[in-house]
């Protein structure tokens, strides 16, 4: 008896060829563009989520180009897609999430050679659009945005100043590490730790806390004697959503370019 030949991935007809080899489904590489997006990596999704600005959830259609369209049409510079069908927009990542994962390996829902993130995993994309305007960051986790307030050491349990890197995400994750429920932003470069807020804090116009964040051009972080407030609130999650999620971005600031920071 003859060997039975192997099975072939190609079988043919008298008028058509039918190939059964399966697409190829191409990870992204770190500054890989798409558009006039760039590829940060992928990153853990967290608990509160890394992203709290928009959402949304498409389980047929969902591509990486769609995530970043609806991410620039609201003026958010971070574009990230998570297990094959739902985007998250922002313009920071929470101080919990970083990019460096291996877990993105989902396909996207419209296009199978795309991914979009993993279970627990973001692929995040960055704009380099220069038309994207900074915004008020409206939560970091359970620190929900409390406004702009001015005082002499309204704020001041512990501080840390960074000419290059403060955002707003990284002072709320500095004053969780030290176990303080207030973050205040000072002048674009400096943060405030405290327990609670001094009653002598007087409440300001949130658009004059317009100077940008040192660490991220996109942010807001506070003004000249003045502090753009963060403060926990447990009852501002709900299984793990914000409820800033999908509220109007506060994109309307003129900012102080002005500023050292």
């Amino acid at each position: 008896m003859k060997p039975s030949k192997p099975l072939s991935t190609t079988s043919r007809s008298s008028t058509h060829t039918i190939s059964t080899t399966p697409k190829t489904t191409l990870l992204p590489t770190p500054s890989q563009t798409v558009g006039s997006y760039s590829y940060l990596g992928c990153a853990n999704q967290t608990s509160p989520l890394a992203l709290v600005g928009m959402s949304k959830t498409d389980s047929k259609k969902m591509t990486t180009e769609i995530c970043q369209k609806y991410c620039l049409d609201n003026n958010y510079g971070l574009a990230a897609t998570q297990n094959g069908g739902t985007c998250y927009c922002g313009n920071g990542l929470q101080s919990y999430s970083a990019v460096g994962q291996k877990s993105c390996n989902v396909p996207c829902a419209g296009n199978s050679t795309e991914i979009c993130g993993g279970a627990k995993s973001l692929s995040v994309w960055n704009s380099t659009s220069a038309t994207i305007p900074p915004t008020v960051v409206k939560a970091v986790g359970a620190y929900a945005l409390r406004g702009c307030y001015s005082g002499s050491n309204i704020i001041k349990a512990a501080s840390h100043t960074s000419t290059t890197g403060l955002t707003v995400e990284s002072c709320v994750g500095y004053c969780i590490t030290k176990g303080y429920k207030v973050a205040g932003l000072q002048d674009g470069k400096t943060c405030y730790c405290d327990s609670k807020l001094a009653t002598t804090a007087k409440k300001e116009a949130l658009e004059s806390c317009n100077v940008l964040c040192a660490g991220n051009r996109r942010e807001f972080c506070g003004a000249n004697g003045k502090n753009l407030v963060y403060q926990y609130d447990i009852s501002s999650v709900t299984n793990g959503v914000s409820k800033a999620m999908n509220q109007p971005n506060e994109a309307t600031i003129t900012a102080n370019t002005t500023s050292s920071a």
